[in-house]
């Protein structure tokens, strides 16, 4: 019985949590405070998720295009959020392997170093 209910508790706080991301990416373009990352600001290299915010409410509002120049896992992100507010179980089965995260950040910092258009191109010039 306490197990069931924990469930039900989980499900319920992921459910609130991508309820959350989804808001949160509808009135970003409203109220976006400044956020800097870490990273970019003491090296001047974009990190693997920069970008990810504007990327996020950019796909929230449908511009897809603008959302992939952000940052291509945005749209990822928020088709994921969509898919957990509806089916919060998923999130206890999807289990991905650990080198297939290193490997998505390694692909995004290569893009946002080298291709990303909002970042100057570095590998482009």
């Amino acid at each position: 019985m306490a197990g069931n209910q924990l469930t039900v508790a989980n499900d319920r706080n992921i459910r609130l949590a991508m309820a959350g991301l989804a808001g949160a990416a509808v009135v970003y373009p409203y109220f976006h405070p400044p956020m800097p990352c870490p990273l970019r600001s003491l090296t001047g290299i974009p990190c693997p998720l920069c970008g990810m915010s504007r990327a996020c409410a950019a796909a929230a509002h449908g511009h897809i295009l603008q959302s992939l120049a952000f940052n291509p896992a945005g749209i990822v992100v928020m088709l994921f959020g969509a898919v957990l507010l509806f089916r919060p179980d998923l999130a206890r089965r999807i289990r991905p392997p650990t080198w297939s995260l290193i490997l998505v950040l390694g692909a995004l910092w290569i893009w946002n170093i080298g291709f990303n258009p909002t970042f100057h191109q570095l590998l482009l010039r």
